[in-house]
C-alpha cells in the first residue's frame, strides 16, 4: 500500500511495506512520501487500528498513544517500527495498563514522570539525585522528550508511527516484549532465564520466558500471536523479521558497488575494442 497523495518526501530504506519499486531480493528502497496526517494534526481514533491477540485480546490505539509511542520512540533510538512493535506485543502480554500511552510513559525512562527532574527517583531527596542518572542534561532531555508537540516530533518518526497504527508496518520482532541497551539487557538475560534475544538494532529486542513474565511469557506465543488491524489490512510477521535495518542498506550498497564495478568494466571493454 503506497500513500500516492500531497506530502514531504523523505528517502530512506522502507524495511517492510509500502514501497513503489522492489529489488535486492525485496529490499525496497524509495522516496517516501510523508502523509498530511504525520506532518499536522494527530489522526483521529477512527483513523487508527487495534492491537488484537490471538486469544482474545484487543486494544484500540487512541491519538493519544501515538503522540506518546512517536515521543518514546524519538529518544530511544534503536530500530523505530521494532519499538512499537515490542510496546504492542507488551501490552498484550501484561495487560496492566489502562492504555498504550500508560505503558509507554512507565517503561521508556526518556518520558516516564518518574525520571523527570520533580520525580520520586530525581527530585532533592530521590534515589538517584547528584547522581548521573538525574544529571542536568538529561533532565533537560526528558523535559524536552515529555512535552514535544506533534508537530516538532521528526517526520520520519512520525510517519512510521502513523504506518504500525494502521497496519502498514509488519512485525520485525516477533514475541519481543521487553527493549534496552545492551548492558541493561545482558543483565536481565542474567537475572531471567529463558529470555531469548529477537533482534539486536541499536537496542536489543527480547522475548521474555516464564521467570519474568505470565503464562509462560512471550516465548511460547505463535509468531503471529499479535498483530495489528485496521480496516481491511492486517500486519503481521514480517519477511525481514529479526533482520536488523543496517543489513538491507549494507546488501544494497554491496550490490550498488558490484554493480558499478561492472559497468566501470564493461565501459572499458567496449573503449578497447573501438580502438
Amino acid at each position: 500500500m503506497t500513500y500516492r497523495g500531497p506530502g514531504v518526501p523523505i528517502y530512506d530504506l522502507d524495511l517492510h511495506r509500502g514501497s513503489s519499486f522492489r529489488s535486492i531480493n525485496a529490499f525496497p528502497i524509495r522516496t517516501q512520501l510523508v502523509p498530511p496526517e504525520a506532518l499536522g494534526d494527530l489522526p483521529s481514533e477512527g483513523e487508527l487500528g487495534e492491537i488484537v491477540s490471538a486469544d482474545g485480546y484487543r486494544y484500540q490505539i487512541t491519538p493519544e498513544d501515538i503522540l506518546w509511542l512517536a515521543r518514546s520512540i524519538q529518544h530511544e533510538g534503536g530500530n523505530k517500527v521494532a519499538t512499537a512493535w515490542t510496546y504492542a506485543q507488551r501490552m498484550a502480554l501484561f495487560r496492566r495498563w489502562r492504555s498504550l500511552k500508560d505503558l509507554v510513559q512507565a517503561h521508556s525512562q526518556p518520558v516516564n514522570p518518574i525520571w523527570r527532574r520533580d520525580g520520586e527517583k530525581c527530585r532533592p531527596g530521590g534515589p538517584y539525585h547528584g547522581r548521573d542518572e538525574c544529571a542536568e542534561r538529561r533532565l533537560v532531555v526528558r523535559d524536552r522528550a515529555a512535552t514535544m508537540p506533534w508537530g516538532d516530533i521528526s517526520p520520519l518518526t512520525r510517519m512510521q508511527v502513523v504506518a504500525f497504527a494502521q497496519a502498514r508496518r509488519d512485525n520485525v520482532v516477533p514475541r519481543a516484549t521487553d527493549f534496552a541497551n545492551g548492558p541493561v539487557s545482558q543483565s536481565f538475560i542474567r537475572r531471567h532465564p529463558g529470555t531469548q534475544v529477537v533482534m539486536r538494532d541499536g537496542n536489543w529486542y527480547l522475548a521474555e520466558g516464564p521467570s519474568s513474565a505470565p503464562g509462560g511469557g512471550s516465548i511460547a506465543w505463535p509468531e503471529d500471536f499479535v498483530t495489528i488491524r485496521y480496516r481491511n489490512s492486517v500486519a503481521r510477521k514480517s519477511v525481514l523479521a529479526g533482520v536488523p535495518s543496517w543489513v538491507p542498506i549494507l546488501v544494497v550498497a554491496s550490490v550498488s558497488v558490484t554493480a558499478l564495478g561492472g559497468l566501470s568494466a564493461w565501459a572499458f571493454s567496449r573503449r578497447q575494442r573501438s580502438r
